[in-house]
């Protein structure tokens, strides 16, 4: 019955975030018209991913890392504009929204016979951004829903969430809380592209793109304190909290990871920062159901990860971030481990298509797939503007666990979008995704699976006027 509980939860902080977006309106209109994000003209973009005004990105992509008093879009590395843009009133607007047609094909394996599954997709996106003095309160909520056959799928519709208050900011502090929900009824990870790419600001964002057949439920909390020690070195801290749930039943695995980053950052110039970061993790799994770790035995983990930092605008087009380290681990009865620690991203643009890559080794307690273990990822896209409409983006990725006969998979996907009508922001999609899983656990898919979808985008904020 606990997971019930936990299902029951899920459902209403989802109400309960409705309800705040309904009544924030209310409570905006008081404020001074010149704070009203309403108020304030678009800026146009070309790129995919990148519906930012030019004013709300950083001067130099590199001092991005200083204070970290920029907020993202929800799924995406472009820079949350602050300001309206699509329809909506004052500080609450929809900036986007989009109704997709899947086939979504598994292969046949040894032990399961093949399945096809064709459903209509509607997914939205609503913004709530509103600034009161030197603070910003951004909430943006992104449901996904599924008709097959003329009814509501129940256990096909998701719900992503993201909540960032900029709660206190001056030119040497910076104090930032950040928490994103995310509830699944069934793992189908889709409508976001796994790795996404802005050539603005230097960033990248992943994606979960791992896929099973139950629910899953996450919930990840941050708050970071940035303070200037002097105009070229700064310190920040940042205590974090993780709760993941996947699964139901006898099949269901819990886990909660307790953590924290220090991080000191030193700009050597304009284009190039070097830095210190500490990290301390406490990695829980409750030890449910038959998949977890240790069947009825809860597990705690503990990570120290000690590393270099480094980032560098390599030339007006090309930017490089990343980090080199150790990581220490032990558990319970277990003798202590060492591993390589390290992350890399690359961002360059190619004229008017860009390239971004991204590697990391972290927890996967968010991600769809519980265990105490680091795992590899790397991801590499190619965003290839071929005319002003049209653009075509092919990408691929990999994850393995770090130990040995752990969990590993793959992706490879197209995406084409064109710009069907300019002055209503609609563009025209197909995508194509391949992956492939090989799963040791009731709560994934293995093997290989084939998704098709074509549909309609409405998103003004990308258009060129």
């Amino acid at each position: 019955m606990r997971h019930k509980t936990h299902h029951r939860k899920g459902i209403h902080s989802i109400l309960s975030l409705i309800l705040v977006i309904t009544l924030l309106p209310a409570l905006a209109s008081a404020q001074d018209s010149g704070q009203d994000a309403g108020k304030q003209k678009p800026a146009a973009q070309t790129a995919p991913n990148q519906a930012d005004n030019q004013t709300a990105q950083p001067a130099s992509p590199v001092a991005l890392a200083w204070a970290d008093s920029y907020i993202r879009q929800i799924g995406s590395a472009g820079l949350l504009a602050g300001n309206r843009e699509g329809i909506g009133w004052g500080s609450l607007y929809i900036p986007s929204a989009s109704v997709y047609g899947i086939v979504d094909q598994f292969e046949s394996t040894q032990t399961t016979p093949g399945a096809t599954y064709n459903a209509a997709i509607l997914q939205g996106t609503v913004v709530y951004d509103h600034r009161l003095g030197s603070s910003r309160l951004a909430v943006q909520y992104q449901p996904d829903m599924a008709i097959s056959g003329g009814r509501v799928v129940g256990n096909f519709s998701n719900q992503n969430t993201s909540l960032d208050w900029l709660i206190y900011t001056r030119p040497r502090w910076n104090v930032k809380f950040t928490d994103g929900f995310r509830y699944s009824y069934t793992q189908q990870s889709f409508g976001m592209s796994y790795l996404d790419v802005n050539t603005a600001s230097g960033g990248v964002n992943t994606n979960n793109f791992l896929d099973g057949p139950t629910r899953s439920l996450s919930n990840y909390a941050t708050l970071s304190v940035a303070y200037a020690l002097s105009r070229r070195a700064s310190i920040s801290i940042a205590p974090n909290f993780t709760y993941a749930e996947i699964g139901e039943g006898q099949n269901l695995d819990r886990a909660s990871a307790y953590g924290g980053n220090v991080n000191w950052n030193y700009r050597l110039s304009e284009r190039q920062t070097i830095g210190l970061q500490y990290s301390g993790e406490l990695i829980h799994e409750a030890g449910l159901g038959v998949s977890a770790t240790t069947p009825n035995v809860p597990t705690d983990t503990v990570f120290h990860t000690i590393a270099g930092t480094a980032g560098r605008q390599l030339s007006a087009s090309m930017f490089v971030r990343g980090a080199a380290g150790v990581t220490t681990s032990s558990a319970a009865q277990n003798s202590r481990q060492w591993s390589f620690y390290g992350n890399l991203s690359l961002v360059k643009q190619l004229g008017r298509s860009s390239l971004g890559l991204n590697y990391t080794r972290a927890d996967t307690i968010a991600s769809g797939l519980i265990a105490s273990e680091y795992a590899d990822r790397v991801d590499l896209t190619l965003v290839n503007q071929l005319t002003t409409r049209l653009t075509w983006s092919p990408g691929v990725g990999y994850l393995r666990q770090v130990q040995s006969g752990g969990f590993s998979g793959w992706y490879a996907t197209s995406n084409a979008q064109y710009l069907l009508a300019p002055r209503a922001g609609l563009f025209l999609t197909f995508d194509y995704f391949r992956k492939n899983q090989s799963s040791n656990t009731v709560n994934l898919f293995s093997g290989n699976r084939n998704l098709y979808s074509f549909g309609l985008r409405w998103q003004p904020g990308r258009v060129a006027h």
